[in-house]
């Protein structure tokens, strides 16, 4: 109840799956990984001999046995440094000598700086954070909304452009259309690699000359980095540059774009009738209105969205840009990238709940359609041109623009036409029948979303 935001209390629950990922503990803990790594990949390359099984199975321990009292020790030692990467050596340190591993101590960070440390381990937490967090729930989000457009795939409903009745489509084709979106913009998000940097305190490689300057360090750092599945960048200064994680943010702008885009079109079929939010029966939707059954997660996901965005878009801004060398800001900048996380996660999971409560009101959609046959116009038109009538546009507009047209006037209108009778039967059998495309969009983000989501 004293938590300062609601990811940690409030939500704390819904989002246990990010703190093996972005908790301070999670980023000690890959830190200290890397680190022990880099000792175990360093010794090896200057001695160009293997660790016994022995002691390299010693100095791994130190990472695969990392406790919470580690982590609070560091934190102790951090108190006096002021410097956290300083702190967690001073814990390998003393764990190597509690080994008598002593040995092995002048190789901790040889030749490197904090960030590169850094760089190895946030590049390393992000992937895995993708993989093992947010795609499992854009993969949950897939899922419902392959359901709903498959159930949904020839329900024939008034389409709207400029919020007025205006053509025909289906409520699964529409569904499917956000399918087809997230599917692009996620075979992005996948495939994006993180760069990262293994080259000493500005970039330069300069302490490795201090280690060995017959040995090529390029060679053993872009190796180091690569049995990661990273990729090594050597446009570095003190830090890695921000692009690869930029265009990994910026990708999950995109996809949060597109849902954003479909929470609000679905608060709209909601306000139009065309859904319905199932109740639940011990929830209530108002104190003081006891008949509200409200939309409340396509809400809620649409405010979480909305300010994941914002901070999105800030961090893409701010992150390229350092001052020569190095400053300090974006060390700042980045221990905030699980706000924009956490709230992406929550707003995956109120989708998925929100499209578990709906009910589609078919009956409702069908009576829509049949106080608005106007939206056939576009058929009649095209029919009309096909057979001769080059003013029928002029016409039409003469006599329906502006106008709610059922299914009498429409027969009126079309009996109206200088067709021959033959024609109008074909235009009124035409009007019948139903349009085989909406289906065949439905089965191809079907066929689309089991490839990328593994569905």
């Amino acid at each position: 109840l004293i938590s300062l935001t609601h990811l940690d209390r409030r939500n704390g629950q819904k989002l246990t799956g990010l703190r093996p990922y972005y908790s301070e503990l999670a980023w000690i803990e890959k830190r200290l990984s890397v680190m022990i790594d880099y000792v175990v990949s360093l010794y090896e390359f200057l001695e160009s001999s293997p660790i016994s099984s022995t002691d390299k199975q010693n100095i791994i321990s130190i990472a695969q046995n990392f406790t919470l009292a580690d982590a609070h020790d560091i934190t102790r030692k951090e108190t006096k440094t002021n410097h956290d990467i300083k702190a967690i050596e001073q814990f390998i340190v003393t764990s190597l000598q509690k080994r008598n591993l002593a040995v092995f101590i002048p190789y901790i960070n040889l030749g490197i700086g904090s960030e590169d440390i850094n760089s190895i381990a946030f590049g390393r937490l992000m992937g895995e954070c993708r993989d093992s967090v947010l795609f499992p729930c854009l993969q949950k989000i897939a899922l419902v909304l392959t359901v709903l457009a498959q159930a949904e795939k020839n329900r024939t409903m008034v389409a709207r452009t400029h919020a007025q009745a205006a053509n025909i489509t289906t409520f699964g084709k529409e569904v499917a259309n956000f399918l087809l979106r997230l599917c692009d913009e996620v075979e992005i998000f996948t495939s994006s690699k993180f760069s990262v940097k293994c080259t000493g305190e500005v970039g330069s490689l300069q302490g490795f000359l201090a280690v060995d300057s017959s040995r090529d360090w390029l060679g053993f750092t872009d190796k180091f980095i690569r049995s990661y599945d990273l990729t090594p960048t050597h446009a570095a200064t003190q830090i890695a540059p921000y692009d690869s994680l930029v265009r990994f943010l910026q990708s999950l702008e995109r996809i949060n774009s597109i849902l954003l885009d479909y929470v609000k079109n679905m608060w709209l079929y909601v306000l139009v009738g065309y859904v319905r939010v199932i109740k639940v029966e011990t929830e209530v939707g108002s104190a003081g209105m006891p008949h509200k059954v409200n939309p409340i997660y396509f809400e809620g996901a649409e405010g979480g969205l909305e300010m994941t965005n914002g901070i999105l878009e800030t961090l893409s801004r701010t992150l390229p840009v350092n001052r020569l060398q190095r400053d300090f800001s974006d060390s700042t900048t980045r221990r905030n990238i699980s706000m924009p996380i956490g709230l992406s996660v929550l707003s995956y999971q109120s989708i998925v709940e929100g499209i578990k409560r709906l009910s589609v009101e078919r009956e409702v959609i069908a009576s829509s359609l049949d106080r608005h046959q106007e939206v056939y116009l576009e058929l009649v038109k095209v029919f009309c041109l096909r057979h001769g009538m080059n003013t029928i546009y002029d016409w039409l507009k003469d006599k329906t623009r502006g106008k709610t047209i059922d299914g009498a006037q429409l027969r009126q209108l079309i009996g109206e036409l200088p067709l021959k009778v033959k024609e109008k039967q074909a235009l009124q059998t035409m009007l019948g029948e139903v349009n085989p495309y909406p289906a065949k969009i439905v089965d191809e983000a079907v066929v689309k979303a089991r490839k990328i989501f593994y569905l």
